[in-house]
C-alpha cells in the first residue's frame, strides 16, 4: 500500500513538472506541430522482485505508430503520438504433460509463465516526453512518461489481459538525414503486473522493454 501511494505521489509531482515546464517553454515557440511515422521492435519482459532467481519472461515485441513533436525552444522538442504494438508469445518455460510436466526454472512463476506463452498481445502506447537536443550534434536525449494499455481478451484473461500501466520512458536517437532518425528506447515500469504471496514471503513483477526505434518525418 506505502508502495503503491509512493508511485501515485512520484507521478503526480512529475506530470504537473513536465506540464508547467511544457507550458513555459511552448509559450516561447510559434512553430507548428511535426509529424513522424515510428516503427521499432526489440525485446519485452518482466521485472521480478521477491524470487531468488526467476526468469525474465522475454519475448519480441514491435510497435508502430504516429508520433508528433512540438518544438519548445532552441533545443528542446516535447514528443508524444500513439503507437500500437504485438507483444509475441514465447515458448513456455514448462515442458511434457501429465506425470512428465517438468520445468527447468526453479523461481517460475506459472501466472506469468501462461501470460506470455499462451498467445500475443495487443498494445496500445501513449508517451510524453521531453528531448534535449545537443547543439552541433544530430543526438537527441529524451525521457518522460509512457502510457500503456493492453487490450481486453476476454477469451483467454491473464496478467496483461486489460491493464493500463504507466512507466517511465528514457531514450537516446541519432539523426541520420533529414526526415529520418534511428534511436534506442528503454521503459521501466512503475505499475505492478502482478502481486501473490507464499508464507511470509511477497513477488511482484514490472514490465520493462529495449527497442530500436526508426522514425521517418513527414
Amino acid at each position: 500500500m506505502r508502495t503503491t501511494l509512493k508511485i501515485q505521489i512520484v507521478l503526480v509531482i512529475t506530470m504537473i513538472s513536465l506540464k508547467g515546464m511544457a507550458q513555459s517553454l511552448v509559450a516561447t515557440s510559434n512553430k507548428k506541430l511535426q509529424y513522424t511515422g515510428v516503427v521499432s521492435i526489440g525485446r519485452s519482459s518482466f521485472i521480478c522482485k521477491g524470487y531468488t532467481s526467476p526468469p525474465d519472461y522475454a519475448s519480441a515485441e514491435v510497435r508502430i505508430g504516429l508520433g508528433l513533436s512540438k518544438q519548445v525552444g532552441k533545443y528542446f522538442e516535447l514528443k508524444s503520438g500513439m503507437y500500437f504494438g504485438l507483444k509475441f508469445k514465447r515458448e513456455s518455460y514448462i515442458y511434457g504433460s501429465g506425470n512428465n510436466t517438468y520445468f527447468n526454472e526453479p523461481d517460475l512463476n506459472f501466472s506469468l509463465n501462461k501470460t506470455v506463452s499462451s498467445r500475443n498481445h495487443l498494445v496500445t502506447d501513449i508517451p510524453l516526453v521531453l528531448q534535449f537536443n545537443p547543439p552541433k550534434t544530430k543526438l537527441g536525449l529524451k525521457a518522460g512518461l509512457y502510457g500503456r494499455f493492453w487490450a481486453p481478451y476476454n477469451a483467454s484473461v491473464d496478467v496483461l489481459t486489460g491493464r493500463p500501466e504507466v512507466g517511465i520512458l528514457g531514450g537516446l536517437s541519432h539523426q541520420l538525414t533529414k526526415r529520418t532518425s534511428l534511436g534506442v528506447e528503454l521503459y521501466r515500469g512503475l505499475t505492478r503486473i502482478y502481486s501473490g504471496s507464499y508464507s511470509t514471503t511477497v513477488y511482484s513483477a514490472w514490465n520493462q522493454f529495449a527497442q530500436l526505434s526508426f522514425a521517418y518525418a513527414f
